[in-house]
């Protein structure tokens, strides 16, 4: 959960870019074997990287692959391992809607049924609401009503704040992708049944699932399994620690995330999936269904808790991810082909939105890129190539060696383009969009929203909404890295679902921050990004050359140091870089 303007992290819509409709991508069948050496190689080397997280590969009712890489908590010398308990975050939107299909079999309730229902005082506007909108994104409710996730709010102020805003669009008019909704559903299960949300989604769905590591806090796990965040090198800590108070999780949270699992559990909820256990087969049919576009390309259709999207095989993938920054989780169920995939990930950096791109690689038999092996470079080295270097357009790649590393930052165009996709050539529009980002950066720092609200086109969020978050957003910028000094356009490249993404930097006395806007073909924005700004290490490689690592399997930019000189290494051949 977060608010509008939030750390980039992840949506179900982009798992779209693993596998496309109709980008067919060769396949190599795979053994068992294969796909367990292959899998702890790559991860085994992320890890070196830094990564921290678990994997899980079921094929054919199997489990082939269990496995925690990483430290679980890294102050405390704690190593990640199979009994790690981890974040599910928006996963645990499934499990809500399971328990609304689980009373609905047991005759208490109908997805049919309107809010009414459970809310007699429910406002005219919102009466008509049906449980069928709210798990499926379509009720017209924003994301939030809460500042915080961790906001002490009672379960009759959060469904109070609910009725008294707005809607954002009349009941089943358009999907919108809500926190909150969920929140109201985990309302409806304590009404319907009697009991308090995790009471009552253990008695319906966890143990008949035979999940008994999964929770909010019931499990009662010892603290040394459950796995700290890391954000920019800091322990995060946990999400189980600020809910620990009696009353929480509080309803900002509530039913629509937060939940912990652990592999072995998540492999368990997978078998459920399969058998009627936990749902009937019609129950489970209705779970898994697509009903709404989740984008305005429809590349995948939101179900109760999931989405469905077809693979660039024609066949069906089922699935949700979850993201607050510094926790990601990923759990995708390949149904005709029997594969299922969990993967999570605990430092920021490096999520598990990257890592099971290329795990799905390995399983399906398709190309894939290992992470490199660092060699070792001297400390002269690095400091002869360190400095400021121009590209043909003016742009800058920015070099520094330190601590044993040298680093990267560009700054223009055809430089960010260059560290970004390890090309120059920049997609059709990146001029218009930059100048634009540009425009609404400059005007956030002066306090004045207007052209951002402006660029979310019709039917955006909150126009005072968007004014405070960002009031609130620089605020806080301030606060931690101190006076504001510069705005610096980074540029352009492509983003999900076809659109572009542009990252504009903030400068203060004590470090950076970025602003990363994702536009739609249309030309507006339909995601707002915001992030602490790091350098990009460049890894030095046998070869000579100086690479970056890019998790997502693209190839990053490649630079050679000869007598002097330097070039980037591009699929079009070598570019200069020139010391001004």
């Amino acid at each position: 959960m977060q608010p509008i303007l939030r750390p980039i992290a992840v949506f179900t819509t982009a798992l779209c870019a693993l596998a496309p409709a109709g980008a067919q991508t060769p396949t190599v069948p795979t053994t068992d074997a294969q796909v367990v050496t292959r899998v702890n190689e790559y991860m085994a080397r992320l890890e070196g990287f830094g990564y921290a997280g678990g994997v899980l590969v079921i094929r054919d009712g199997k489990t082939l692959f269990a496995r925690s890489y990483g430290m679980a908590n890294r102050a405390a010398g704690v190593r990640a391992d199979t009994n790690t308990v981890y974040n599910l975050g928006s996963i645990t939107k499934q499990f809500t809607a399971a328990a609304i299909l689980r009373l609905e079999e047991q005759g208490k309730l109908r997805t049919t049924d309107s809010i009414a229902r459970f809310f007699p005082a429910a406002p005219a506007d919102k009466r008509t609401i049906t449980l069928h909108q709210l798990l499926t994104h379509t009720a017209g409710f924003n994301s939030d009503y809460s500042p915080s996730d961790y906001e002490e709010t009672s379960r009759s102020e959060y469904v109070r704040r609910m009725f008294a805003a707005p809607l954002r669009s009349a009941p089943g008019a358009a999907h919108f992708y809500s926190n909150a909704g969920y929140s109201l559903l985990a309302a409806i299960v304590e009404l319907t049944s009697g009991r308090d949300y995790e009471t009552a989604l253990r008695e319906l769905v966890l143990v008949p699932a035979g999940m008994r590591e999964t929770g909010y806090k019931a499990p009662g796990w010892a603290p040394a399994r459950i796995a700290h965040g890391t954000q920019n090198g800091t322990d995060w800590g946990t999400i189980v620690d600020r809910i620990a108070p009696a009353a929480a999780p509080y309803w900002a949270l509530r039913g629509n995330g937060g939940l912990h699992t652990t592999l072995g559990d998540m492999a368990r909820w997978d078998a459920a999936l399969d058998d009627n256990r936990v749902l009937t087969d019609s129950s489970r049919r209705k779970f898994m269904t697509g009903y709404v576009n989740e984008g305005p390309e429809g590349l995948s259709q939101y179900a109760y808790g999931w989405a469905v999207m077809k693979t660039s095989r024609g066949t069906r993938l089922v699935t949700h991810n979850s993201g607050n920054g510094v926790y990601v989780a990923e759990f995708l169920r390949f149904v005709d082909d029997h594969v299922t995939l969990f993967v999570t990930s605990t430092v920021s950096e490096l999520t598990a939105t990257t890592a099971v791109r290329v795990v799905s690689r390995i399983v399906f038999g398709q190309p894939y890129e290992l992470p490199p092996v660092r060699a070792a470079v001297a400390p002269t080295t690095l400091n002869r190539a360190a400095g400021a270097y121009r590209l043909p357009d003016g742009s800058r790649l920015v070099l520094r060696a330190a601590n044993g590393k040298l680093t990267a930052e560009a700054v223009g165009q055809q430089a960010y383009v260059l560290l970004a996709t390890g090309d120059t050539t920049s997609p059709p529009g990146a001029a218009e969009l930059n100048a634009r980002s540009r425009t609404i950066v400059d005007a956030l720092v002066a306090g004045n929203a207007a052209p951002l609200i402006a660029a979310l086109g019709p039917g955006g969020p909150d126009s005072l909404e968007i004014a405070t978050q960002e009031s609130q957003l620089m605020a806080g910028r301030r606060q931690r890295f101190g006076e504001f000094k510069s705005v610096e356009l980074l540029g352009t490249v492509r983003g999900p679902e076809g659109g572009l993404q542009t990252t504009v930097r903030l400068n203060f006395s004590g470090g950076g921050a970025t602003n990363i806007y994702t536009w739609d073909r249309a030309g507006h924005i339909m995601d707002l990004g915001a992030r602490p700004y790091t350098a990009v290490e460049l890894i030095p490689s046998e070869s000579g050359e100086f690479r970056t690592f890019d998790a997502r399997g693209g190839t990053g930019v490649r630079l050679v140091f000869d007598a002097g000189s330097a070039f980037a290494i591009t699929p079009h051949g070598r570019i200069a870089l020139s010391k001004p």
